[in-house]
C-alpha cells in the first residue's frame, strides 16, 4: 500500500536520545561540538546474561552497508565495568547517517551479542557563515567552526620515477598511488576566537570536516604553512581575522586503547568545580553520568 505524505505537515523531531532495540546501547548527538555521546548499560531492561562480568565494549561506526566499519577512538575498547560504560565520537562524518555497533567483552575475553543504532550528526547548513569544522583529536575543547573565505582547488601530488629509454622517444615510468588531495584554506574568525584558533592550529593532529555539498572528504592533518592572524579591516577594528594553512591529509591516527576525550570536560574541570569526592558523588548518580558531565 502506498504511503500518502502531506508536504505541509510539520516535520517529526528526532528523539534526543536514540536507543538500540535491545535497550542496552544509546547515543545522544552533541550539536554544540558535532559529536556523539555513546553509552552502554547491559543491566538495563532485560539484562544481558552475565552483565556484571562485562569489562569492556568495542564500538564501531559504519557509514553505509558496503563500507568497512571503523573503530570509534574512545571505544576501541571502552571500559564498561560491571556492564556500564561510555564513549565519545568526535569524528563522525557530518550530515550523513551512520550506524554504531557496540559489542560487550567479558572478563575472560569472550564477547556477547552486538547492539546497533543509527544517528546523523548535523552539518552546517548551506548559507551558514561558519561552514568548516576544525577539530583537535587530543584537545577536543579547542575545536571550532570557522568561515571559509578561500578554498583552493585540491591537488594530488604524483609519485613517479622516470628514466630515459635508449632507442625510444618515451620514458619509462615507475609509479605509486597519487598522494591524498591537499588544499590551501583561509578562514575568518572573530577577534574573541583568535587566541583559541592559534592554539588549535598548533595542537597536533586535526580533523577538517565540511558538509557533504563541498565534496571534500574528511581530512586528518597537521597544519602546514600557517599564516595569520591577519586583520580583515583596519588593525584594531572589531572585524574578523584570517588564518591560512595547508591541509595535507595523513592517515587516521591509531584508535586502539585511546582514552575518552570529551570537549570541555576533564578531571581538571572536576577538581575546579568540587572540593571533595563526596561532593562529586552527590552531584552525579552514576559513573556514566560523571564521565559525560551528566549527558547520559
Amino acid at each position: 500500500m502506498p504511503m500518502i505524505v502531506d508536504p505541509a505537515a510539520p516535520q517529526i523531531t528526532p528523539p534526543d536520545r536514540i536507543t538500540s532495540p535491545d535497550g542496552w546501547f544509546a547515543a545522544i548527538v552533541d550539536p554544540l561540538w558535532a559529536g556523539v555521546v555513546l553509552s552502554v548499560d547491559y543491566t538495563a531492561g532485560t539484562a544481558l546474561p552475565g552483565a556484571g562480568d562485562v569489562m569492556r565494549t568495542r564500538i564501531v561506526r559504519q557509514v553505509s552497508a558496503g563500507a568497512e566499519p571503523v573503530a570509534v577512538r574512545s571505544g576501541d575498547t571502552a571500559w564498561a565495568v560491571e556492564g556500564v560504560g561510555t564513549a565519545y565520537d568526535h569524528e563522525s562524518p557530518l550530515g550523513v547517517g551512520v550506524v554504531y555497533t557496540a559489542t560487550p567483552i567479558y572478563a575472560d575475553g569472550s564477547t556477547g551479542p552486538s547492539s546497533s543504532l543509527a544517528v546523523t550528526v548535523p552539518a552546517p547548513e548551506p548559507g551558514e557563515d561558519r561552514d568548516l569544522w576544525i577539530k583537535s583529536l587530543d584537545e577536543p575543547g579547542l575545536s571550532m567552526r570557522a568561515m571559509v573565505v578561500d578554498w583552493s582547488g585540491p591537488t594530488s601530488a604524483a609519485r613517479q620515477d622516470t628514466a630515459d629509454v635508449a632507442g625510444s622517444p618515451y620514458v619509462a615510468v615507475a609509479y605509486d598511488e597519487h598522494a591524498a588531495e591537499a588544499v590551501q584554506v583561509v578562514v575568518d574568525v572573530p577577534p574573541e576566537d583568535v587566541d583559541r584558533m592559534r592554539e588549535l592550529l598548533r595542537s597536533g593532529v586535526l580533523l577538517a570536516q565540511a558538509r557533504p555539498g563541498y565534496l571534500f572528504p574528511d581530512a586528518f592533518h597537521v597544519p602546514a604553512d600557517i599564516t595569520g592572524p591577519t586583520p580583515t579591516g583596519k588593525l584594531g577594528s572589531s572585524e574578523g581575522y584570517r588564518f591560512g594553512w595547508t591541509i595535507e591529509p595523513v592517515a587516521r591516527p591509531d584508535t586502539a586503547e585511546q582514552p575518552m576525550r570529551l570537549p570541555s570536560w576533564s578531571w581538571d574541570k572536576v577538581a575546579e568545580q568540587f572540593a571533595t569526592w563526596d561532593a562529586v558523588a552527590a552531584s552525579y548518580p552514576s559513573w556514566a553520568s560523571l564521565s559525560t558531565n551528566g549527558v547520559t
